[in-house]
């Protein structure tokens, strides 16, 4: 069984696919249904990020750690890919540090629309 692809709520499509563009994502399949646009972004054929727009809700999107505590991607350059991440409009959460419980090098960033990403590689 394979992870197909992981939904979220965006207030902002453009500004989301931007932000994601910036990361490496590129768009490999969009539809609307029931008004909801729905976008999907991969990114080196794994599992895709599925950004979805609904421009009748009425509430906020509001993320929250209790809920969602973070997505999380492999990537080759840690500090690299958390520059890239701030200078598209990323909050840091946490600098690219060595995270020894998990024998991993993580850096965790919240992206424009308050979800929180983790970026790692093993050690």
């Amino acid at each position: 069984m394979d992870l197909a692809h992981t939904a979220i709520c965006v207030s902002d499509l453009d500004r989301a696919m931007e932000f994601y563009d910036a990361l490496g994502f590129e768009e490999t399949n969009r539809f609307t249904l029931d008004g909801v646009e729905n976008v999907y972004l991969g990114r080196d054929g794994d599992g895709d990020l599925q950004l979805r727009h609904d421009p009748d809700r009425t509430t906020p999107v509001a993320p929250n750690r209790a809920d969602v505590d973070h997505i999380a991607f492999t990537v080759d350059d840690v500090a690299e890919t958390f520059e890239t991440a701030i200078d598209a409009g990323a909050a840091p959460v946490l600098e690219p540090t060595e995270v020894d419980a998990a024998d991993a090098f993580a850096a965790f960033v919240e992206d424009p629309e308050g979800y929180t990403l983790e970026f790692y590689h093993w050690l």
